[in-house]
């Protein structure tokens, strides 16, 4: 299925101190296909996407057609179960939400909410339980997938999109984070119940914007929607106020790492705080400020600042495209945006200021950031070395970040995907990048969940990509592992201020 070698210029490894070896490896491309939604499914081994009123699974080696399910409506959205099994797709008529199987193209389920309409569908843990959002956040029905079932209401959920957590052990608990009479409540429902009965229920101080698990299901973490005074307060599921965190500045919103261990609290004047779950307090703050953060490393060379230049400058061709590594940092210049007179906002009607997403590397050694102000910027933070890793400097603005799942032998190196406006694709790792001319610009960007197949999608087509493997990397250092082993250890604060220090 795919297209053969596609020239993308020449892939940079960095070897050494500022030294670099060049290696060619080509990335390949599919056919692009007119669907939209594109989703793997959690085993890797099938494609499923939307085409108008139809639902096209296909093989995710050789994209061959496997099943094709019909839906009543054009599809506006489809989820795969954790157990691969069972597709789920809203429809655009209200009310409709679809279920097929994989493995038997004859049974189908059909769930229709009527007047309370549908917002959001999702998936339980179990892959037997669909979880429907209403309109206008009347309940929250929980449907299990046999005959003639009777779905459980949690009543006044305060979002469609999130507040909503199970248990990260066996999964059969669920909290809700409702809001009636201007007040947050938390629920917490047990699935050996059909969610009927709550377990536990107990009242918020504060109007808050998300809540999860602690990595061991001791405590229930919930932080403030963006205010003038942010806060993370941990709460027993009795309801006690265990923790309160207020020092992350002004939250924006906050990111928890894939094993709930660390979270990430993005913050409207640039800043990201690092906060420890183990501990409940805040690690380490770090600046997306480039000269400050070259500063804390002592002047080391161990900060990579790469910059997009065209693959040949005398022609001025942009069909291809490089990195040049910076060696005078303290030079360096990130491209900031104009600020506009009126500040845009986002869907929640948040002000578009500060760090506007990060993203955890699946073995939660890097953070990859984007800013607001620097759109054309990539910020990789190393939490090993608790500095600034890389900053990557592209021609125009990022649109999306992806890193490789496939983090299973240690001796592979963590590697980030980047889509931008225009036709490449970008990637990272902590010993080489590459470039690649794609067929499509503006790409949401999606892995396979071994890492060999990337997924680019733009509004109306799809677009496989075999970015080749991973680079492999040497082993950490003694004291970079004690540092990582501390942190989720929670053997207490690190101080920042002395990286350098450290490192030794």
């Amino acid at each position: 299925w795919l297209k053969g070698s596609i020239p993308f210029g020449r892939r940079m490894r960095h070897v050494g101190c500022g030294k670099l070896a060049v290696c060619a490896e080509p990335m390949r491309f599919s056919e692009l296909h007119k669907h939209t939604f594109g989703q793997w499914s959690p085993d890797g081994r099938y494609l499923a996407a939307a085409s108008m009123g139809r639902v096209l699974v296909r093989d995710a080696e050789t994209l061959k057609l496997v099943q094709v399910f019909v839906c009543c409506e054009k599809v506006a959205r489809i989820e795969w179960s954790p157990d691969s099994q069972y597709i789920l797709a809203e429809t655009s008529k209200q009310g409709i939400v679809q279920v097929w199987c994989v493995s038997d193209a004859d049974w189908s389920c059909r769930i229709d909410e009527g007047l309370a309409g549908v917002t959001r569908a999702r998936w339980g843990p179990s892959s037997r339980h669909v979880l429907i959002m209403t309109e206008f956040h009347m309940y929250l029905a929980v449907w299990k997938l046999q005959q003639d079932a009777t779905a459980a209401h949690i009543r006044h959920p305060k979002y469609d999109d999130r507040g909503v957590a199970f248990n990260h052990g066996d999964g059969h608990f669920l909290a809700v984070l409702r809001r009636s009479n201007c007040q947050d409540h938390v629920s917490v429902h047990n699935s050996e119940d059909n969610f009927t009965a709550e377990v536990f229920a107990f009242q918020i101080d504060g109007d808050c914007a998300d809540m999860m698990w602690a990595h061991d299901d001791s405590s229930l973490l919930l932080w403030d929607r963006p205010a003038r005074a942010s806060r993370f307060l941990w709460y027993s599921l009795r309801g006690e106020l265990l923790v309160q965190v207020k020092e992350c500045r002004l939250l924006r919103s906050a990111y928890p790492s894939p094993s709930a261990q660390f979270l990430v609290a993005a913050c409207f004047d640039g800043s990201l705080c690092l906060l420890s779950g183990t501990t409940r307090s805040i690690v380490s703050t770090f600046a997306h400020d480039l000269k400050s953060a070259w500063a804390e490393t002592g002047g080391a060379d161990d900060v990579a600042v790469l910059r997009e230049e065209p693959s040949n400058p005398e022609t001025g061709a942009t069909s291809g495209a490089r990195y040049l590594r910076l060696r005078n940092l303290s030079a360096a210049r990130v491209p900031e945006e104009h600020i506009a007179r009126e500040t845009p906002v986002d869907a929640d009607g948040v002000p578009q200021v500060g760090v506007a997403v990060a993203k955890w590397s699946p073995d939660e050694r890097y953070v990859a950031t984007l800013h607001f102000g620097m759109p054309t910027s990539v910020w990789i933070w190393d939490l090993g070395r608790v500095c600034l890793s890389a900053l990557l400097l592209h021609r125009s603005a990022v649109k999306s970040l992806a890193w490789d799942p496939c983090t299973a032998p240690s001796t592979l190196a963590s590697r980030l995907a980047i889509s931008t406006s225009d036709a490449s694709l970008f990637m990272w790792s902590p010993v080489g990048t590459s470039i690649g001319n794609c067929p499509l610009a503006m790409t949401r960007l999606r892995w396979r969940s071994d890492g060999l197949h990337l997924l680019m999608q733009d509004k109306d087509c799809i677009c496989v990509c075999a970015p080749g493997p991973p680079d492999r990397v040497e082993a950490d250092t003694p004291a970079v592992v004690k540092a990582l082993s501390e942190l989720r250890d929670g053997a207490g604060e690190v101080d920042n201020a002395e990286p350098a220090k450290k490192k030794k």
